[in-house]
């Protein structure tokens, strides 16, 4: 999980900053992508597969609801990798952005 934490770091140009700061911006990140990758989901689903989610939700764990999209979307790994770049992409750009104007 380091090596995942520093890569994401590095590669957002976060080394800037304090570590806590740096643990902040890469919970904050996860949270966001969680949330992206959830809406993503929920939209491929069918009107009573989001039935299920919601019942699902209430009493399982992690792995089962992931287990469930799984089961449920057939390309559901591409669309979590597909939401990360687009996300990691957008906060780079954001980045970059704002260091300009600070130039």
């Amino acid at each position: 999980m380091n090596a995942i934490k520093e890569n994401i770091i590095k590669e957002l140009g976060l080394e800037e900053l304090s570590e806590e700061g740096q643990m902040e911006m890469v919970t904050k990140m996860t949270e966001s992508v969680l949330k992206r990758i959830a809406i993503n989901a929920l939209e491929k689903l069918s009107d009573e597969e989001r039935e299920e989610f919601e019942k699902l939700q209430e009493n399982a764990s992690p792995e089962e609801i992931d287990a469930f999209l799984r089961s449920k979307i057939g390309d559901y790994e591409q669309m979590i990798k597909e939401t990360v770049v687009e996300f990691k992409n957008e906060i780079k750009e954001s980045i970059s952005r704002l260091k300009k104007s600070l130039e």
